[in-house]
Parts: structure tokens; sequence; C-alpha cells
């Protein structure tokens, strides 16, 4: 974290979050298929401390950061038609990174508050993981559909690392003793994830 790009804020951290989403896609055939998504990421809390005598407000930064991210993926089944299948895939797109409202806080008699921010960034996705299906028959993957059979049921668990970009949050304003706008907004850089997911995945034909 960074801050009115001049300080570098110490001690940073981000807890960990829980999304949900879902996507719509099909099958390309020869193993490969892809599909569009978008994930809601729920507030995760940030923090870092700026040390520097010289800033103004110095003191630790706490604000939460959710995130909504849009990406069209592509993937490829090692085993397709089979009960198992392991997979690999890539996205890109983008998120609406979005910080909350948050404070400052000093060791001295001063405070602060810091307002909400947002920013769009290119979002992006490297996954691997394991489909099972849990409904359904083997099938041709040669077959007219190009892969997939009728009415499968699949549930998919995996690894996902996530790309997010960067946010800015809103103006600090120091709120003790007295109101005074502080013009060095902190920026999170970089922003990425690595995420363990689980879900269901239906093939409507």
């Amino acid at each position: 974290m960074t801050e009115a790009g001049i300080y570098d804020l110490t001690e940073t951290s981000i807890d960990s979050t829980w999304s949900f989403g879902g996507g719509v896609g099909r099958y390309f055939g020869n193993g490969f298929r892809g599909d569009l998504t978008w994930d809601h990421r729920f507030e995760a809390d940030a923090e870092g401390n700026l040390a520097d005598h010289y800033a103004t407000l110095a003191g630790v930064r706490k604000f939460g950061i959710k995130s909504d991210v849009f990406l069209a993926n592509l993937y490829y089944d090692f085993n397709e038609g089979s009960r198992f299948s392991p997979y690999l895939g890539v996205g890109l797109g983008v998120t609406r990174n979005k910080t909350t409202r948050g404070t400052v806080e000093t060791c001295g008699c001063t405070g602060g508050e810091i307002d909400e921010g947002s920013d769009t960034h290119v979002a992006g996705a490297a996954m691997a993981g394991l489909s099972y299906r849990l409904r359904g028959n083997d099938y041709d993957a040669n077959d007219a559909r190009g892969g997939g059979s009728s009415r499968n049921l699949y549930l998919d668990a995996g690894y996902r690392f996530l790309y997010l970009g960067s946010v800015e949050t809103g103006a600090i304003t120091e709120t003790t003793p007295v109101p005074t706008p502080v013009a060095e907004d902190p920026t999170v850089d970089a922003i990425h994830a690595h995420e363990f997911r689980i879900g269901l995945r239906y093939d409507l034909n």
C-alpha cells in the first residue's frame, strides 16, 4: 500500500473473504469449453500503518475492500466425458474494486476518517481443478454437440489465482481535534487472491 504516491505503508494486510457468483458457457469440442462469469467478493478488511513523521496524520489506516469481477474463461478438460475430469483454465476481464469507509488511528490526540473510493481495472485468472460428474452418463466427445451430454450435473472443485489490479480510497479527513481535509489517499496496488473454489455445473442440453 502507498499514500499520495510518496509514502509506503508498513505492516500492511488484507484479510480473507468469501465470494459467490455464476456464469454461462458452452463446449467447443476436443476438450475445450468456455464461459462468461461474474463473481462478487465480499468485503475484506485492509490495514496499513503510515509511520513517516513527515506525513500529515500518520497512523494506522483501516478500511474494507470488495469487488465485482467479470471474466471470459477458457478451460481444457484432460479426461472429457469421464466421471472424473481434471482441468486447467485461464480468464481475462475487468473488475470493479470498491473501498468502504474507514478510520485513521493514531497514538496521540488526533484521528481521522477515510471516505469510500472505487476503481475499474483489468482482471486476470489462472485455474486448476477437478470436475466430478454427479449425474449423467459417459458420452462420445466427438458427438454432434461437440462434447458434453444432456442434463449432466458436475461438482467442480479447484484453485484459482485472481489478479484484481488496484484501488484508491476516498479522501482522508482529520476529525480531531477539528475536521481538516488531508490530501493523502491510500492506494492498494497489485491486489491478488489465492482462492479455493467449489461449485456446480449443469449441462442444459
